[in-house]
């Protein structure tokens, strides 16, 4: 039986995309670059865009899909839910216990002294950077999304809504894109296997 329809292989499509496009720019850019060429992007309109998406990296979503896969497709509920464990597990491993120092943006540049633009209203952390818990969030939920309505489509909207996620993180000065980079894989990697280890009853 086929195991991908056309969201799941249009949603990879564009991880794809996503990670080598996140891959070049870091050999491109040195870390200081990196987070420069982003930083002198900003604009208020683009500012209330992606504070709004990092949004959708946090708890909303993946309570509002268990809740909608309780009450219409119970079958959804364990690969739902061991996805998003394991996938939450492996972030916040790697973030409190073998990372546990790794300084995000913030705190990395703040003995320049640089001018960096900081978005209003956003919270500057300093530790616990790498993974971003976002980017895994949001790649890790929207596939689900995308798998609810099967269509190319909506894999398109739903990758393109995951990168912005991801993208916003960066731009919100909150993570270094090796940290988004990483995030994203480890919510594909979690989703993928639990997709595929349950996709005969998912497919029912």
């Amino acid at each position: 039986m086929k195991r991908l329809n056309g969201a799941w292989l249009a949603y990879w499509i564009l991880f794809l995309v996503f990670e080598v496009s996140i891959v070049a720019y870091i050999q491109r850019y040195d870390r200081f670059d990196q987070m420069r060429i982003i930083n002198n992007w900003h604009v208020l309109p683009v500012d209330n865009l992606f504070r709004g998406l990092t949004f959708l990296g946090e708890l909303l979503v993946p309570i509002a899909l268990l809740i909608y896969f309780v009450l219409k497709k119970k079958a959804w509920i364990k690969p739902f839910v061991f996805s998003y464990a394991s996938s939450t597990l492996i972030v916040q491993g790697l973030k409190h216990l073998v990372f546990p120092n790794a300084l995000r943006p913030y705190a990395y540049f703040k003995a320049l002294d640089i001018p960096w633009y900081l978005v209003k209203g956003v919270e500057m952390n300093e530790y616990n950077s790498f993974p971003s818990g976002h980017t895994a969030a949001a790649w890790f939920c929207f596939i689900w999304v995308a798998l609810l309505f099967k269509k190319p489509w909506a894999g398109v909207v739903a990758g393109l809504l995951a990168t912005g996620v991801a993208l916003s993180r960066v731009y919100l000065f909150q993570h270094f894109p090796i940290d988004v980079a990483f995030g994203a894989f480890i919510g594909m990697i979690c989703s993928s296997i639990f997709y595929y280890l349950y996709h005969e009853t998912l497919t029912k």
